[in-house]
C-alpha cells in the first residue's frame, strides 16, 4: 500500500510536477512511494496533518522499533544512490533530545548506506530528483557541493553535471581551487553571485546550504537566475516545522563583523575541519521567500518509508520551479 496519506489538495496541485511513479525507476514500480505529501504553506501542512489523525503515533510506533538499542542498528532497505538493496546504520553520534524529551539519533543524518556512503537526507534529495515527471539525465545540473560522496551519486545520474563549494571569501567566482580533500581542483562559487551565465541549468541542487548563507534571498535569486524556463530548484535544510518565520541566529554588521542573536551553532562543513556557522534556523516563509525571489511555485514535500531506509518522521525536501 502506497503511504500517502498526507494529500490535500492534490488536484488543485496537478499542475506542479510532484515526485511520481517513472516507467524507467524499477523501484517506484516495485517499493511503496516514500513522499507522504506536498505543502505549500503552514497552515496546509497543518490541515494535511490534521486529516491524518493517529498517523504520528503510528510512524512513531514503527521508529521506536528501530531504536530499540542503544548500539548502532543494521538493518535492510532499498538504497536510491545505489539502485539496489543495501545494509543502511544508523548510530546516536548525532543523536539528540527533543523539546518534548524523546530521544533521537538525528535521523535525516544517519541511516547510512554502507555501499555508497549517503545519509537518508542525501537519498532523499536524488531520489525526489529521479522520480520527478521532468528528470532525464541528459538536463544540466548544477550541484552547490563536490568533494561528498552525494556529488558521485548524482554524477552517476546527471551526463552535464556541474558542482563547486565555497571554499572562502578569498576566491573569486568560478575560480578552481586545488582542494586536498577532492586530490585536484575544485571551482569555488558563492551562492550569492554565481560566476554561471543566465538559464545554464535545468537543475540546482543543495544540501543543507542555505541556512549558511546570511542573505540566503540573494542565493534563491541567484539560483533563479542561474535556471531555464521550468527549472527546478531541489534543496534540503534544517527545518522547523512549528516556526512560521525564519529565526535569525546570526547577521554580518555593516563592519564586516558577526552578531550573534542567539548562542552560536556550527555544523560540520565537508572543506573545513572548523565548522559552518548556523545563520537561521528556516520556518515556513521560506516558501515566500522562495516566490519573491523568481520561483513561480514552491512547495515542501515530506517523505518516510524504512524501506528506503528514511526512518524518523519529519524529512522535508524542498522544489522550486521557474
Amino acid at each position: 500500500m502506497v503511504l500517502n496519506f498526507l494529500r490535500r489538495g492534490v488536484s488543485r496541485h496537478l499542475p506542479y510536477h510532484a515526485p511520481q511513479r517513472r516507467a524507467d525507476d524499477r523501484a517506484n514500480l516495485v517499493y511503496p512511494s516514500p513522499w507522504l505529501g506536498r505543502f505549500e504553506s503552514q497552515e496546509d501542512f497543518a490541515t494535511g496533518v490534521a486529516a491524518a489523525p493517529g498517523l504520528g503515533d503510528v510512524i512513531g510506533h514503527i521508529d521506536d522499533q528501530c531504536m530499540a538499542s542503544r548500539h548502532p542498528k543494521m538493518f535492510p532497505a532499498f538504497c536510491t544512490g545505489c539502485g539496489s538493496v543495501q545494509t543502511m546504520r544508523f548510530d546516536w553520534s548525532l543523536g539528540g533530545i527533543t523539546p518534548e524529551g524523546a530521544t533521537h539519533p538525528a535521523w535525516t543524518e544517519t541511516c547510512v548506506c554502507q555501499s555508497c556512503r549517503l545519509n537518508s537526507r542525501m537519498r532523499a534529495v536524488l531520489g525526489f530528483v529521479l522520480s520527478h515527471s521532468a528528470y532525464a539525465r541528459t538536463g544540466r545540473c548544477y550541484m552547490a557541493e563536490r568533494v561528498t560522496d552525494s556529488y558521485a551519486a548524482f554524477g552517476r545520474h546527471f551526463a552535464e553535471l556541474a558542482s563547486s563549494e565555497y571554499l572562502g571569501p578569498q576566491h573569486r567566482p568560478g575560480e578552481m581551487v586545488m582542494v586536498a580533500k577532492a586530490a585536484g581542483l575544485v571551482r569555488h562559487e558563492d551562492l550569492t553571485r554565481l560566476s554561471f551565465a543566465d538559464a545554464s541549468f535545468g537543475w540546482v541542487v543543495a544540501q543543507d546550504v542555505f541556512e549558511h548563507i546570511p542573505d540566503y534571498a540573494a542565493a534563491f535569486r541567484e539560483c533563479a537566475r542561474v535556471l531555464s524556463n521550468a527549472g527546478h530548484l531541489v534543496f534540503s535544510i534544517p527545518f522547523n516545522s512549528a516556526l512560521s518565520k525564519t529565526q535569525i541566529r546570526a547577521q554580518v554588521r555593516h563592519d564586516g563583523n558577526i552578531e550573534h542573536l542567539l548562542p552560536p551553532e556550527v555544523h560540520g562543513n565537508p572543506v573545513d575541519g572548523k565548522g559552518a556557522l548556523c545563520f537561521q534556523n528556516f520556518g515556513w516563509d521560506i516558501l515566500d521567500t522562495l516566490r519573491a525571489s523568481g520561483f513561480a511555485r514552491a512547495a515542501a514535500h515530506t517523505y518516510w518509508g524504512p524501506w528506503f531506509g528514511h526512518v524518523g518522521f519529519g524529512g522535508i525536501v524542498f522544489c522550486a520551479d521557474k
